[in-house]
């Protein structure tokens, strides 16, 4: 049952990622702009209209969309995403630079808000009333009301322009080796905005899934019946980790989405940014690699959640 629900889950994955490479094809195909721009920038206007017709032809925008999609596919899945317009780099080359530094953000966040939401959801859950209780359904509200543009904002003021504790841009200091203490030094920023925006939610989420397991019928007959309040709470954490396993899973995409305008702000040379800068320079197969690579990333995460869910609920394998 475990291995044909993966495989099942991983078909869904393929037919996403199939149908989100034709409809991001044909919006950044039916766009508007001329390839000669992107490549040529302020002298495309110097070339004549043969010139722009050769250009054109070389990169098979001559060809109808369909036809074009299909050449794509077909390089895509053999690694081939084609040339960068204004690098002049392989689109795969580019991709591979950029896919861990947007990982590193990612796995960060998703440990750290993980970490806090269940520390901080249980601790409120299990004494409903209480102080803990108040504060954190108050504190999930103002976290998550926050706007993660502003809170960067405000964070590179205080830490960066006003004390130099924090690096504010980029993913490693200028001429040096990208250590792991310097990666993780300049993705402290980023990643405590995304926690921080973030956190709220899920630990509310926790919360009130604790309280809900703990006036359940089994917890009630298992405290009529004597059984230490240890084991108990033992009991309702459990039930009330799958379903945030499952809420995690879902939420993953937003993640993604998130990143575009995180990574923006930081300059942080990830997906989000490469994507930015792809449509701001119209540069098409820059960008539809980004966004294909984003779409995998993004299932293959959910695929990842889903095996985490099976591992933790029993129920699931059978």
């Amino acid at each position: 049952m475990t291995l044909r629900y993966i495989l099942k889950r991983l078909g869904q994955g393929i037919l996403i990622i199939f149908f989100l490479s034709i409809i991001s094809f044909l919006i950044i195909n039916a766009a508007p702009g001329d390839p000669t721009v992107a490549i040529y920038g302020g002298k495309a206007d110097r070339l004549t209209n043969s010139e722009r017709a050769r250009i054109v032809k070389n990169y098979g925008l001559d060809r109808p969309v369909m036809e074009r999609y299909i050449k794509w596919s077909g390089q895509m899945i053999k690694g081939d995403m084609g040339i960068s317009y204004i690098e002049g780099r392989s689109v795969s080359e580019i991709l591979k630079e950029k896919i861990p530094n947007t990982m590193v953000l990612f796995i960060n966040s998703i440990l750290l808000i993980s970490l806090i939401s269940m520390i901080l959801g249980l601790k409120a859950g299990f004494n409903e009333g209480s102080i803990w209780d108040k504060l954190l359904s108050t504190l999930s509200i103002v976290f998550y009301s926050i706007p993660p543009f502003w809170l960067a904002l405000i964070f590179i003021l205080v830490f960066s322009v006003y004390t130099g504790w924090l690096p504010s841009s980029g993913n490693m200091s200028i001429g040096g080796e990208g250590s792991v203490l310097d990666v993780l030094k300049h993705a402290i920023l980023p990643i405590a905005v995304i926690v921080i925006t973030h956190v709220g939610a899920y630990s509310r989420f926790i919360q009130e899934k604790v309280k809900e397991e703990d006036k359940s019928y089994y917890a009630m007959v298992a405290r009529a019946n004597g059984v230490l309040e240890k084991k108990i709470r033992k009991g309702i954490t459990k039930n009330a980790v799958v379903p945030f396993i499952n809420y995690l899973g879902i939420t993953i995409p937003t993640f993604f989405s998130g990143s575009v305008m995180i990574e923006t702000v930081f300059s942080w040379p990830g997906l989000g940014m490469l994507t930015v800068k792809a449509a701001n320079s119209r540069d098409y197969p820059l960008l539809m690699g980004a966004i294909f690579i984003t779409g995998v990333l993004v299932v293959l995460c959910m695929i990842v959640t889903d095996i985490i869910e099976i591992i933790v609920n029993p129920h699931l394998r059978k």
